[in-house]
Protein backbone atom coordinates (compact mmCIF):
# COMPACT_ATOMS: atom_id res chain seq x y z
CA UNK A 1 0.00 0.00 0.00
CA UNK A 2 1.10 3.42 -0.43
CA UNK A 3 2.46 5.30 2.77
CA UNK A 4 1.17 8.37 4.32
CA UNK A 5 4.44 10.19 2.49
CA UNK A 6 2.56 9.95 -1.11
CA UNK A 7 0.01 11.67 0.92
CA UNK A 8 2.10 14.51 2.18
CA UNK A 9 5.67 14.81 0.68
CA UNK A 10 4.50 16.92 -2.54
CA UNK A 11 4.30 20.01 -2.60
CA UNK A 12 0.18 21.17 -2.71
CA UNK A 13 0.62 23.62 -5.81
CA UNK A 14 2.46 22.08 -8.75
CA UNK A 15 2.52 25.10 -10.84
CA UNK A 16 4.63 23.94 -13.89
CA UNK A 17 5.25 21.45 -16.03
CA UNK A 18 7.00 18.68 -14.05
CA UNK A 19 6.86 20.53 -10.80
CA UNK A 20 10.49 22.43 -11.30
CA UNK A 21 12.50 23.73 -14.19
CA UNK A 22 14.62 20.93 -14.08
CA UNK A 23 12.07 18.51 -15.66
CA UNK A 24 13.23 16.09 -12.60
CA UNK A 25 9.47 15.05 -11.49
CA UNK A 26 10.52 13.09 -8.63
CA UNK A 27 8.87 12.92 -5.57
CA UNK A 28 10.13 11.72 -2.09
CA UNK A 29 8.88 8.67 -0.45
CA UNK A 30 8.94 4.77 -0.01
CA UNK A 31 6.28 3.66 -1.17
CA UNK A 32 5.77 1.25 -3.96
CA UNK A 33 2.26 0.19 -5.41
CA UNK A 34 1.19 -1.24 -9.19
CA UNK A 35 -1.82 -0.92 -10.78
CA UNK A 36 -3.38 -0.42 -14.08
CA UNK A 37 -6.61 2.16 -14.74
CA UNK A 38 -7.58 2.07 -18.09
CA UNK A 39 -9.04 5.78 -19.40
CA UNK A 40 -11.10 6.91 -22.25
CA UNK A 41 -8.41 7.46 -24.89
CA UNK A 42 -4.91 8.07 -25.71
CA UNK A 43 -2.68 10.25 -23.41
CA UNK A 44 -0.36 12.94 -24.25
CA UNK A 45 -0.65 14.83 -20.77
CA UNK A 46 1.99 14.34 -18.22
CA UNK A 47 0.61 13.24 -14.82
CA UNK A 48 0.89 15.65 -11.84
CA UNK A 49 0.27 14.52 -7.81
CA UNK A 50 -0.73 16.04 -4.84
CA UNK A 51 -2.41 14.66 -1.64
CA UNK A 52 -2.06 11.00 -2.57
CA UNK A 53 -3.95 11.94 -6.05
CA UNK A 54 -2.87 11.21 -9.84
CA UNK A 55 -4.28 13.76 -12.11
CA UNK A 56 -3.96 13.46 -15.72
CA UNK A 57 -5.81 14.18 -19.15
CA UNK A 58 -6.24 12.43 -22.29
CA UNK A 59 -6.91 13.29 -25.76
CA UNK A 60 -10.10 12.32 -25.56
CA UNK A 61 -11.22 15.14 -23.33
CA UNK A 62 -11.54 13.76 -19.62
CA UNK A 63 -9.69 14.71 -16.99
CA UNK A 64 -9.04 12.15 -14.27
CA UNK A 65 -8.08 12.21 -10.79
CA UNK A 66 -6.74 8.47 -9.90
CA UNK A 67 -5.98 7.34 -6.00
CA UNK A 68 -2.56 6.92 -5.77
CA UNK A 69 -3.09 3.79 -3.31
CA UNK A 70 -4.81 1.38 -5.16
CA UNK A 71 -5.77 3.30 -8.94
CA UNK A 72 -9.06 3.80 -8.12
CA UNK A 73 -10.74 6.97 -9.60
CA UNK A 74 -12.13 9.48 -7.51
CA UNK A 75 -13.69 11.68 -10.05
CA UNK A 76 -13.19 12.16 -14.09
CA UNK A 77 -14.26 15.47 -15.79
CA UNK A 78 -15.43 15.11 -20.09
CA UNK A 79 -15.07 18.61 -22.10
CA UNK A 80 -15.24 19.03 -25.55
CA UNK A 81 -11.75 19.10 -27.04
CA UNK A 82 -8.75 17.32 -25.86
CA UNK A 83 -6.59 17.70 -22.86
CA UNK A 84 -3.00 17.32 -23.68
CA UNK A 85 -1.26 19.72 -21.09
CA UNK A 86 0.06 18.76 -17.77
CA UNK A 87 -2.58 19.59 -15.19
CA UNK A 88 -0.95 22.76 -12.82
CA UNK A 89 -2.51 21.94 -9.39
CA UNK A 90 -2.87 25.18 -7.55
CA UNK A 91 -4.93 26.19 -4.58
CA UNK A 92 -7.27 23.70 -5.05
CA UNK A 93 -7.72 24.04 -8.64
CA UNK A 94 -6.37 21.89 -11.28
CA UNK A 95 -5.71 23.53 -14.21
CA UNK A 96 -5.33 22.23 -17.80
CA UNK A 97 -5.19 23.31 -21.22
CA UNK A 98 -8.08 22.15 -23.73
CA UNK A 99 -7.14 22.01 -27.23
CA UNK A 100 -6.06 19.54 -30.41
CA UNK A 101 -2.94 19.34 -32.53
CA UNK A 102 -5.54 19.91 -35.85
CA UNK A 103 -3.12 22.02 -37.97
CA UNK A 104 -5.25 24.01 -40.55
CA UNK A 105 -1.92 24.88 -42.29
CA UNK A 106 -2.23 24.05 -46.13
CA UNK A 107 0.87 22.02 -47.85
CA UNK A 108 2.93 20.97 -44.67
CA UNK A 109 5.17 23.20 -43.69
CA UNK A 110 5.59 24.86 -40.54
CA UNK A 111 2.36 25.43 -38.84
CA UNK A 112 0.85 29.00 -38.78
CA UNK A 113 -1.80 28.29 -36.43
CA UNK A 114 -2.52 24.84 -34.18
CA UNK A 115 -5.85 24.06 -32.93
CA UNK A 116 -9.50 24.24 -33.98
CA UNK A 117 -12.60 23.98 -31.98
CA UNK A 118 -12.85 24.52 -28.27
CA UNK A 119 -9.04 25.84 -27.17
CA UNK A 120 -9.66 27.11 -23.69
CA UNK A 121 -7.61 26.83 -20.09
CA UNK A 122 -10.02 25.49 -17.69
CA UNK A 123 -9.73 25.27 -13.91
CA UNK A 124 -11.50 22.10 -12.15
CA UNK A 125 -11.94 21.64 -8.36
CA UNK A 126 -9.20 18.99 -6.98
CA UNK A 127 -12.00 17.69 -4.73
CA UNK A 128 -14.90 17.41 -6.94
CA UNK A 129 -14.08 17.76 -10.68
CA UNK A 130 -16.27 20.47 -11.23
CA UNK A 131 -15.46 23.30 -13.15
CA UNK A 132 -14.56 26.73 -11.74
CA UNK A 133 -13.47 28.98 -14.46
CA UNK A 134 -13.21 28.60 -18.41
CA UNK A 135 -10.98 31.05 -20.30
CA UNK A 136 -11.21 30.79 -24.13
CA UNK A 137 -7.62 30.84 -26.31
CA UNK A 138 -7.23 31.72 -29.57
CA UNK A 139 -5.24 28.69 -30.48
CA UNK A 140 -4.78 25.32 -28.94
CA UNK A 141 -4.00 24.93 -25.27
CA UNK A 142 -1.82 22.16 -25.62
CA UNK A 143 1.29 23.72 -24.12
CA UNK A 144 0.84 23.71 -20.37
CA UNK A 145 1.35 27.20 -18.78
CA UNK A 146 2.91 27.98 -15.36
CA UNK A 147 2.15 30.14 -12.31
CA UNK A 148 4.91 32.89 -12.51
CA UNK A 149 4.78 35.70 -10.24
CA UNK A 150 1.00 34.91 -9.05
CA UNK A 151 0.32 35.09 -13.08
CA UNK A 152 -1.40 32.16 -15.12
CA UNK A 153 0.91 32.21 -18.17
CA UNK A 154 -0.15 30.58 -21.51
CA UNK A 155 1.78 30.16 -25.13
CA UNK A 156 -1.11 29.14 -27.61
CA UNK A 157 -0.94 27.37 -31.07
CA UNK A 158 -1.84 30.81 -32.24
CA UNK A 159 1.81 32.14 -31.69
CA UNK A 160 -0.30 34.42 -28.47
CA UNK A 161 0.80 34.89 -25.14
CA UNK A 162 -1.33 35.22 -22.31
CA UNK A 163 -1.64 36.28 -18.42
CA UNK A 164 -4.37 35.33 -16.37
CA UNK A 165 -5.68 35.32 -12.85
CA UNK A 166 -5.37 31.85 -12.02
CA UNK A 167 -8.08 31.76 -9.27
CA UNK A 168 -10.73 33.24 -11.49
CA UNK A 169 -8.86 33.24 -14.99
CA UNK A 170 -9.70 36.75 -15.76
CA UNK A 171 -7.72 37.76 -18.77
CA UNK A 172 -5.16 40.49 -17.28
CA UNK A 173 -3.16 40.74 -21.31
CA UNK A 174 -2.53 39.14 -24.10
CA UNK A 175 0.85 39.38 -26.97
CA UNK A 176 1.18 38.02 -29.73
CA UNK A 177 5.36 36.81 -30.72
CA UNK A 178 4.08 35.67 -33.77
CA UNK A 179 5.40 32.40 -33.00
CA UNK A 180 3.31 29.19 -32.90
CA UNK A 181 3.21 26.58 -29.56
CA UNK A 182 2.23 23.46 -29.51
CA UNK A 183 2.80 20.40 -26.59
CA UNK A 184 5.66 23.15 -25.33
CA UNK A 185 5.79 24.48 -22.03
CA UNK A 186 6.20 28.11 -20.17
CA UNK A 187 9.38 27.53 -17.85
CA UNK A 188 10.20 30.16 -14.75
CA UNK A 189 13.14 31.32 -14.82
CA UNK A 190 13.48 33.72 -12.52
CA UNK A 191 10.73 34.64 -9.47
CA UNK A 192 9.37 37.21 -12.21
CA UNK A 193 9.85 35.41 -15.84
CA UNK A 194 9.31 32.77 -17.72
CA UNK A 195 10.67 31.37 -20.81
CA UNK A 196 8.89 29.68 -23.94
CA UNK A 197 9.56 29.01 -27.43
CA UNK A 198 7.94 28.52 -31.20
CA UNK A 199 8.02 27.89 -34.34
CA UNK A 200 7.16 30.09 -38.02
CA UNK A 201 9.24 32.56 -35.81
CA UNK A 202 11.83 29.97 -34.98
CA UNK A 203 12.92 31.68 -31.49
CA UNK A 204 12.81 31.83 -27.78
CA UNK A 205 11.62 34.52 -25.41
CA UNK A 206 11.81 35.66 -22.20
CA UNK A 207 8.90 37.19 -20.76
CA UNK A 208 7.52 39.56 -17.66
CA UNK A 209 5.11 37.30 -16.08
CA UNK A 210 3.31 40.15 -14.82
CA UNK A 211 3.24 42.79 -18.02
CA UNK A 212 3.59 40.19 -20.86
CA UNK A 213 6.97 42.24 -21.75
CA UNK A 214 9.05 40.89 -23.51
CA UNK A 215 12.96 40.86 -22.04
CA UNK A 216 14.72 38.87 -24.76
CA UNK A 217 14.50 37.16 -28.01
CA UNK A 218 17.24 34.37 -28.60
CA UNK A 219 18.54 34.78 -32.08
CA UNK A 220 16.95 32.60 -34.21
CA UNK A 221 16.88 28.81 -34.88
CA UNK A 222 17.25 27.44 -38.83
CA UNK A 223 14.18 28.36 -41.08
CA UNK A 224 14.45 24.42 -41.84
CA UNK A 225 13.94 23.47 -38.08
CA UNK A 226 11.14 21.96 -36.46
CA UNK A 227 10.20 20.71 -33.14
CA UNK A 228 11.24 23.77 -31.48
CA UNK A 229 7.29 24.56 -30.47
CA UNK A 230 6.78 21.27 -28.89
CA UNK A 231 9.66 20.78 -26.37
CA UNK A 232 9.00 21.89 -22.78
CA UNK A 233 12.58 23.02 -21.94
CA UNK A 234 14.22 22.83 -18.89
CA UNK A 235 16.56 25.15 -16.68
CA UNK A 236 19.11 25.39 -13.96
CA UNK A 237 19.21 28.81 -12.94
CA UNK A 238 21.69 29.60 -15.55
CA UNK A 239 21.08 28.24 -18.66
CA UNK A 240 17.58 27.27 -20.65
CA UNK A 241 17.92 23.52 -22.51
CA UNK A 242 15.56 22.72 -25.41
CA UNK A 243 15.76 20.20 -28.61
CA UNK A 244 14.59 20.62 -31.94
CA UNK A 245 15.12 18.35 -35.26
CA UNK A 246 16.21 19.67 -38.95
CA UNK A 247 17.04 17.95 -42.10
CA UNK A 248 20.70 17.71 -42.57
CA UNK A 249 22.26 19.59 -45.30
CA UNK A 250 18.25 21.02 -46.05
CA UNK A 251 17.24 24.58 -46.40
CA UNK A 252 13.25 23.76 -46.25
CA UNK A 253 11.18 21.27 -44.23
CA UNK A 254 11.62 18.04 -44.15
CA UNK A 255 8.92 16.05 -45.75
CA UNK A 256 6.92 13.54 -42.66
CA UNK A 257 9.08 10.20 -42.91
CA UNK A 258 12.70 11.68 -44.61
CA UNK A 259 15.62 11.61 -42.61
CA UNK A 260 16.37 14.58 -39.74
CA UNK A 261 18.85 14.94 -37.46
CA UNK A 262 18.09 16.00 -33.64
CA UNK A 263 19.65 18.88 -31.65
CA UNK A 264 20.22 19.73 -28.29
CA UNK A 265 20.97 23.62 -27.27
CA UNK A 266 21.53 25.86 -24.21
CA UNK A 267 20.67 30.03 -23.91
CA UNK A 268 22.09 31.74 -21.21
CA UNK A 269 19.15 32.69 -18.86
CA UNK A 270 19.70 36.11 -18.41
CA UNK A 271 20.50 36.90 -22.23
CA UNK A 272 19.58 34.55 -24.48
CA UNK A 273 22.88 34.12 -25.98
CA UNK A 274 22.91 30.83 -27.50
CA UNK A 275 25.70 28.33 -25.90
CA UNK A 276 26.15 25.53 -27.36
CA UNK A 277 23.91 23.65 -29.95
CA UNK A 278 24.86 19.82 -30.68
CA UNK A 279 23.69 17.47 -33.67
CA UNK A 280 22.73 14.39 -31.89
CA UNK A 281 21.34 11.11 -34.08
CA UNK A 282 18.88 10.83 -37.01
CA UNK A 283 16.07 9.31 -38.15
CA UNK A 284 12.78 9.78 -39.46
CA UNK A 285 10.93 12.85 -38.73
CA UNK A 286 7.64 12.27 -37.35
CA UNK A 287 4.56 13.34 -38.10
CA UNK A 288 3.89 15.09 -34.26
CA UNK A 289 6.38 15.68 -31.39
CA UNK A 290 9.42 16.31 -32.90
CA UNK A 291 11.29 16.78 -30.39
CA UNK A 292 12.48 15.22 -27.00
CA UNK A 293 12.22 16.89 -23.59
CA UNK A 294 15.27 17.82 -21.85
CA UNK A 295 16.26 16.76 -17.97
CA UNK A 296 18.98 18.43 -15.97
CA UNK A 297 20.19 17.18 -12.57
CA UNK A 298 23.50 16.97 -11.18
CA UNK A 299 25.13 19.04 -14.17
CA UNK A 300 24.06 16.62 -17.12
CA UNK A 301 21.71 17.19 -19.35
CA UNK A 302 19.29 14.10 -19.99
CA UNK A 303 17.51 13.51 -23.46
CA UNK A 304 15.91 11.64 -25.95
CA UNK A 305 14.50 12.24 -29.71
CA UNK A 306 11.74 11.74 -31.32
CA UNK A 307 13.38 10.45 -34.63
CA UNK A 308 15.97 7.61 -33.71
CA UNK A 309 16.27 5.41 -30.50
CA UNK A 310 18.95 6.93 -28.60
CA UNK A 311 19.44 8.49 -24.83
CA UNK A 312 21.94 11.20 -24.43
CA UNK A 313 23.76 12.65 -21.44
CA UNK A 314 25.59 16.20 -22.05
CA UNK A 315 27.69 18.04 -20.02
CA UNK A 316 25.21 20.70 -19.08
CA UNK A 317 27.84 23.26 -19.34
CA UNK A 318 29.17 22.53 -22.59
CA UNK A 319 27.72 20.75 -24.46
CA UNK A 320 29.93 17.79 -24.49
CA UNK A 321 28.18 14.12 -25.38
CA UNK A 322 29.16 12.34 -22.10
CA UNK A 323 27.54 8.89 -22.96
CA UNK A 324 24.91 8.20 -25.78
CA UNK A 325 23.12 4.18 -25.42
CA UNK A 326 20.90 3.14 -27.99
CA UNK A 327 17.29 1.26 -26.80
CA UNK A 328 14.22 -0.31 -28.45
CA UNK A 329 12.58 3.12 -29.58
CA UNK A 330 12.17 6.52 -29.90
CA UNK A 331 12.09 8.79 -26.54
CA UNK A 332 9.84 11.79 -26.91
CA UNK A 333 8.85 11.93 -22.73
CA UNK A 334 10.89 13.32 -19.71
CA UNK A 335 12.73 10.93 -17.86
CA UNK A 336 12.58 11.03 -13.83
CA UNK A 337 15.76 10.53 -12.32
CA UNK A 338 16.02 9.33 -8.62
CA UNK A 339 19.32 7.79 -6.68
CA UNK A 340 21.37 7.63 -9.97
CA UNK A 341 18.80 6.06 -12.23
CA UNK A 342 16.87 6.84 -15.24
CA UNK A 343 13.67 5.62 -15.43
CA UNK A 344 10.92 6.38 -18.93
CA UNK A 345 9.37 5.02 -21.28
CA UNK A 346 10.12 4.81 -25.25
CA UNK A 347 8.09 4.58 -27.98
CA UNK A 348 8.65 0.68 -28.92
CA UNK A 349 6.67 0.07 -25.75
CA UNK A 350 9.45 -0.41 -22.59
CA UNK A 351 9.85 1.27 -19.39
CA UNK A 352 13.28 1.32 -18.88
CA UNK A 353 16.19 2.15 -15.70
CA UNK A 354 19.53 3.27 -16.87
CA UNK A 355 23.20 4.12 -14.92
CA UNK A 356 22.58 7.69 -14.94
CA UNK A 357 26.30 7.49 -14.61
CA UNK A 358 27.15 5.73 -17.97
CA UNK A 359 23.94 4.89 -19.80
CA UNK A 360 24.20 0.96 -19.01
CA UNK A 361 21.19 -0.88 -19.15
CA UNK A 362 19.88 -1.87 -15.38
CA UNK A 363 16.46 -2.94 -16.40
CA UNK A 364 13.94 -3.11 -19.15
CA UNK A 365 10.19 -3.77 -18.84
CA UNK A 366 8.29 -4.88 -21.93
CA UNK A 367 4.29 -3.31 -21.92
CA UNK A 368 2.13 -3.73 -23.77
CA UNK A 369 1.50 -0.14 -24.91
CA UNK A 370 4.43 2.37 -26.53
CA UNK A 371 4.91 6.00 -24.61
CA UNK A 372 4.58 9.00 -26.32
CA UNK A 373 5.24 12.56 -24.67
CA UNK A 374 3.06 12.01 -21.32
CA UNK A 375 5.92 11.67 -19.11
CA UNK A 376 6.17 9.82 -16.07
CA UNK A 377 6.92 10.95 -12.21
CA UNK A 378 8.42 8.95 -9.44
CA UNK A 379 6.11 8.92 -6.49
CA UNK A 380 8.08 7.27 -3.65
CA UNK A 381 9.45 4.27 -4.64
CA UNK A 382 6.68 4.28 -7.78
CA UNK A 383 6.78 5.23 -12.21
CA UNK A 384 3.74 6.62 -12.69
CA UNK A 385 2.95 7.01 -16.49
CA UNK A 386 0.32 7.53 -19.07
CA UNK A 387 -0.02 5.38 -22.27
CA UNK A 388 -0.56 5.39 -25.96
CA UNK A 389 -3.33 3.34 -25.56
CA UNK A 390 -5.12 5.26 -22.76
CA UNK A 391 -4.17 3.18 -19.98
CA UNK A 392 -2.52 4.75 -16.72
CA UNK A 393 0.45 2.34 -14.99
CA UNK A 394 1.91 2.47 -11.39
CA UNK A 395 4.77 0.05 -11.65
CA UNK A 396 7.40 -0.17 -8.89
CA UNK A 397 11.03 1.06 -9.68
CA UNK A 398 12.01 -1.86 -7.88
CA UNK A 399 10.15 -4.32 -11.08
CA UNK A 400 11.58 -1.80 -13.59
CA UNK A 401 14.77 -2.14 -12.23
CA UNK A 402 14.49 -6.72 -12.32
CA UNK A 403 13.02 -6.64 -15.74
CA UNK A 404 15.40 -8.01 -18.18
CA UNK A 405 15.38 -7.90 -21.99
Amino acid sequence: MCAAACRTTADAHWTQFRANPSNNAVISGRSSVQWETATDGRISASPTFAHGIVFVGTNAGTLYAIRMNDGRVIWKHHVANALMSAPLLYRGLAIAGEGNADTPSPQGGAPRHVGTGESALIAFDQETGAIRWVTRLRGSGMPTPAVVAGVLVHHDGSGHITGMDPLTGRLLYERNVHSVASMSAALPVDAKSFVTSGVLFNAVWKIDARSGRVEWRSSTFPQSASGIGDCPMAGDGTRVFGEYIVPDGASALSPLGKTAREHAYALDARTGALLWDVPLQEGPLPLNNEAGIPVVHGGVLYIGGAAAPWVNALDAKTGRILWSKQIKGPVKDAFAVKQGVLYFGDLAGYLWALNARDGSIIGAKAMPTSFNVGSGIVVGGTFVIGSFTGSVYAVPLQTIRDARL
